[in-house]
């Protein structure tokens, strides 16, 4: 198993744990690229995730050390999580950040939270 794919089941036990879901309906995750340090990762997700929050609805957004968590993301409360990880191998400051995105609703509305996530992301 690849570094990041056991990075992505770690934010995905994170999100069910954190969530109290017992079964996940289903997942997307979504590699958002190389950000130049922890710090810089940190505040983007920290910004984009309160961006949809404002725009779109959400209960809260919180963060960890390498972790931006949203709670109930609206629609059909889809629960996030961007993690900045330094990858494999790397001597750099430079953090990958992957999203990962847990709904028990329908898979039209956690691909239209990733995908808007994912353009903000891209703007900012």
């Amino acid at each position: 198993m690849t570094v990041f794919r056991k990075i992505a089941l770690a934010g995905i036990l994170m999100t069910v744990v954190g969530s109290g879901a017992a079964i996940a309906e289903g997942y997307s995750t979504v590699d958002l690229g190389l950000v130049r340090s922890k710090s810089a990762c940190m505040a983007r997700a920290e910004r984009v995730m309160h961006r949809y929050e404002d725009t779109l609805g959400a209960h809260s957004v919180s963060t960890g050390s390498w972790t931006t968590f949203g709670w109930d993301f609206e629609p059909g409360d889809q629960d996030v999580v961007i993690l900045c990880v330094a990858p494999a191998g790397s001597s750099s400051n430079e953090r990958r950040a992957i999203m990962v995105i847990h709904g028990s609703e329908t898979e039209t509305e956690r691909f239209a939270t990733r995908d808007i996530l994912n353009g903000y992301w891209d703007a900012d």
